[in-house]
């Protein structure tokens, strides 16, 4: 079975990888739709019509289903996207309801712009809006000090939170240099995705 996922940078590779640990043998493509990059600060319209184009060609390359490995064009546009694609579309949820169920205090969910608009939490999530943050991430992808230190920077703009919530692929690169539990929506997609192809399989 062939795999496509796109995002708009090196977000979705996390995305990725989680998929092929449950997925060792399926075949993977993967697109960066480095031109349209950062989504989360787009409108609702230019972030619809650059997924479709992701996923117009991830078909158009044979693939057999389609993770959006981005939570932002997952929050604007995977409605439209199962509407008009002949194959399964995945979308990017945030963890947040893990998150909730496992931590008693608050969590706190770094989201980009869009996705913040498209969806409401509960009380006890802090939605901290990041507008430059995916861009921040792509620019510092593979070098671990400024990794480290953006994640410094960035948590050190909230408080009164036990864990985070990555609400956008990019933001799970930071993970690692975060002194407290993370979650993200990567595992939870790579579930759904076992799941379909076991049902296509049989």
């Amino acid at each position: 079975m062939r795999i496509g996922l796109f995002d708009s940078g090196v977000g979705g590779l996390t995305v990725m990888a989680a998929c092929k640990r449950l997925l060792p043998r399926a075949s993977f493509v993967y697109y960066d739709d480095a031109e349209h990059a950062p989504y989360g600060d787009k409108s609702d319209e230019e972030i619809i019509s650059a997924a479709d184009g992701c996923v117009r060609a991830l078909v158009s390359a044979g693939c057999d289903a389609i993770v959006i490995a981005c939570n932002t064009a997952t929050a604007v546009a995977v409605r439209r996207l199962r509407e008009s694609c002949g194959v399964p579309v995945l979308g990017l949820e945030p963890a947040v309801a893990p998150a909730l169920r496992r931590e008693r205090g608050r969590v706190l969910l770094l989201a980009t712009p869009a996705t913040a608009r498209h969806k409401t939490y509960p009380p006890r999530v802090i939605v901290g809006v990041e507008r430059t943050l995916a861009s921040d991430v792509e620019r510092a992808y593979g070098c671990p000090s400024a990794l480290r230190a953006l994640a410094r920077r960035v948590l050190s703009s909230y408080s009164g939170y036990c864990a985070v919530v990555t609400g956008c692929s990019h933001y799970a690169h930071l993970a690692p240099y975060m002194p407290c539990r993370v979650y993200d929506g990567a595992d939870g997609v790579a579930r759904r995705l076992l799941s379909i192809c076991k049902g296509t399989a049989e």
